[in-house]
């Protein structure tokens, strides 16, 4: 029996949907080694306009955030800035629950509120925390989407839950980590895309 997809309170085509699932700031691989945060999300969201770019070029035209801290900001922050030259592009903004953002550091929380005042569409799942909202979120994200952009190596967490399932659905994958222990996860991505993502540093 096929599970029906979740379903969205506005119209969205996952032929030209990408979402968007990785680890929170101090999971990021090079936090952990001492390396500036700052520096870590520059390169991160460089890689992520790239990659928002080359989806654009090929008729994707929304993307899609769970805005956790972290990757889901700093995605939903990069669609932000391609959007002031692709005004036709839409930034959807899937909160798992109401008070997602209730113990954010002051800089997410900043972030958070920003990206939702500018957000295209924004869907709350639940009102309350559950065990299992994010979860729903996740694969809310990934039943509306046919391209999944992650930053993944490989460590446990709800960044492998999605990744496994978008590859378990055969969708394209497309992990901007780029280390030797990334490269599995990449699934019907665009080798040159890879190679100019390895390029950002």
């Amino acid at each position: 029996m096929t599970r029906s997809p979740s379903s969205l309170p506005f119209p969205v085509d996952p032929r030209r949907t990408a979402c968007f699932s990785g680890y929170r700031i101090g999971k990021m691989p090079g936090a952990a080694k001492g390396c500036n945060p700052a520096e870590v999300q520059r390169v991160v969201q460089a890689r992520c306009a790239w990659i928002v770019e080359r989806l654009c070029e090929r008729g994707y035209d929304t993307f899609v955030s769970g805005m956790a801290t972290g990757f889901d900001l700093w995605a939903a922050e990069a669609v932000l800035s391609v959007r002031r030259n692709r005004p036709d592009i839409r930034l959807l903004a899937i909160v798992p629950y109401r008070e997602q953002a209730k113990y954010y550091d002051p800089d997410s929380l900043r972030s958070y509120t920003e990206i939702l005042s500018q957000a295209d569409y924004v869907h709350c799942l639940n009102e309350r925390y559950t065990r299992n909202c994010c979860l729903e979120r996740n694969v809310a994200m990934l039943d509306h989407s046919t391209v999944l952009v992650c930053y993944y190596d490989g460590r446990p967490g709800g960044t492998r839950y999605t990744v496994s399932h978008a590859l378990d659905r055969g969708m394209t994958v497309i992990d901007l980590c780029c280390n030797r222990s990334a490269r599995p996860y990449n699934l019907h991505a665009d080798p040159v895309w890879i190679e100019g993502l390895r390029a950002i540093r």
